[in-house]
């Protein structure tokens, strides 16, 4: 996965015009850069068949660190309050459910700290978050999604010449993706999600409600893969309406109420 992620800033830097993403400090595509990628345990044998990755917009106040490592920092930092994360707390507990194979009825679901807790005592997360952009948003006052920070990501990307996104998920091979809301065009160009993720790529979408939820399988270099767009992983909706059982039901019990 670094060698990848050389790569891909190496081609990012080709663009030498500085890179506006809050931080007067961090200038240039490497500054900029956070890496993503997989927890410890997603690639063990116990986790075959629940490989999940969770795919979201941008990294914050991160730029030139590893994405993994700030997490692990969040999470043990003991001032901080996972169970208030929206972001997390949506995320911890669709990855339970998925480990309990849709099993657990919500009700009995963990909270997020004591999911976390779980993880770290096997040293087991067994999921993979990654970001459209990579160019990580470090601007302190405004926590609105810098669009022209994630076009340019994108646009400097030059995926059509190689293409650094679809790289990474086959070095994940996910059997699950879960989106957060990335086709909202006021945020993410319809062109620029395109490259990323294809639409010819997308097959058997179907709707959950009333826009609650889309679903339908992922081709992945002849893969075809479980694929699930949910309201954005931080927004203030339902857990169990809008995050947990429409993945259960998507996944495991297509008749769950």
């Amino acid at each position: 996965m670094d060698s990848l992620f050389d790569e891909w800033i190496s081609q990012l830097s080709k663009n030498q015009t500085i890179v506006k993403n809050g931080d007067k400090d961090k200038k240039t595509p490497k500054d900029c850069f956070a890496k993503d990628g997989f927890f410890p345990g997603y690639f063990a044998p116990n986790n075959q068949g629940k490989r999940v990755v969770f795919i979201g917009r941008e990294t914050r106040s991160i730029g030139g660190d590893d994405f993994r490592e700030t997490s692990k920092a969040f999470f043990e930092n003991e001032n901080v309050n996972v169970n208030k994360n929206n972001w997390w707390r949506h995320i911890l507990k669709i990855v339970y459910g998925i480990k309990k194979e849709g099993k657990e009825n919500f009700k009995k679901v963990p909270s997020a700290r004591e999911i976390i807790d779980d993880m770290y005592k096997g040293n087991n997360f067994g999921f993979a978050v990654i970001n459209i952009s990579k160019f990580s948003n470090d601007n302190e006052n405004n926590w609105q999604s810098n669009k022209k920070l994630i076009h340019r990501f994108i646009q400097d990307s030059k995926l059509e010449e190689t293409h650094f996104f679809e790289k990474e998920l086959e070095i994940l091979e996910p059997d699950i993706i879960i989106t957060g809301n990335l086709w909202d065009r006021k945020i993410i160009k319809s062109e620029d999600i395109d490259l990323c993720l294809p639409k010819s790529n997308f097959l058997e979408t179907k709707n959950i409600g009333k826009n609650i939820a889309e679903y339908g399988k992922y081709n992945l270099s002849g893969r075809l893969i479980d694929f699930i767009d949910l309201y954005h992983f931080s927004a203030n909706k339902s857990e169990k309406d809008c995050f947990y059982d429409p993945v259960m039901k998507v996944l495991f019990n297509k008749n769950r109420k």
